[in-house]
């Protein structure tokens, strides 16, 4: 009886096997990755028009970071300058992408060499981990390839790529002038400068 049981199944395991032998022949058809090309990499045209504002942002999430500790020291006027342009922000109606170039010139020429310095390591790490960050995320685009800069951009602020989609569709959106991530960054780094 048992051995009975035991032959058929084998009979079973054998059909079972020779069934699924074609099927395991064949490699299953995979799609190819669609490789990082230089039009996916690219801004778009919104989002490079809008660049020294995504600058700025990063900038002032970058000098909120570094203000809160101990290594980037700033003498009482430099933070009376910075305070002074960063204030201007919050009171400026639109930000367009010259007013946040100027902006971005004025708060480096208030900085020291070594505080340049510091502030572009930083940018660089922040580059680096959103670059990190890239590589290990998986994007549906069923519009076209993915904007790299726009996530890359998004990685990089507290908004993330909501932020940047909105900054690109409104070139003249000030983020510092209603509630939210960019305004509550900008309000700390303030609160930092003061002290």
């Amino acid at each position: 009886m048992c051995d009975r049981y035991d032959r058929g199944m084998k009979r079973v395991l054998l059909l079972a096997c020779l069934s699924l032998g074609a099927a395991a022949a064949t490699p299953p058809r995979m799609m190819p990755l669609p490789p990082h090309s230089a039009a996916a990499a690219d801004p778009s045209p919104d989002l490079a028009r809008v660049q020294p504002v995504l600058e700025l942002l990063v900038t002032v999430r970058l000098l909120a970071d570094l203000t809160a500790g101990d290594d980037f020291l700033l003498d009482a006027p430099a933070r009376s300058a910075l305070s002074a342009i960063l204030r201007e922000q919050v009171t400026r109606p639109t930000l367009g992408p010259q007013d946040a170039q100027r902006t971005l010139d004025r708060l480096r020429g208030v900085l020291t060499a070594a505080q340049r310095e510091r502030l572009d390591q930083a940018r660089a790490e922040l580059e680096r981990r959103a670059a990190l960050l890239l590589a290990r995320s998986r994007f549906a685009a069923p519009d076209g390839p993915v904007n790299l800069t726009l996530y890359r951009y998004g990685f990089m602020l507290p908004g993330g790529a909501a932020l940047v989609r909105r900054v690109a569709a409104s070139p003249g959106l000030n983020p510092y002038r209603e509630a939210g991530v960019s305004a509550a960054t900008l309000q700390r780094l303030l609160g930092q400068l003061a002290r």
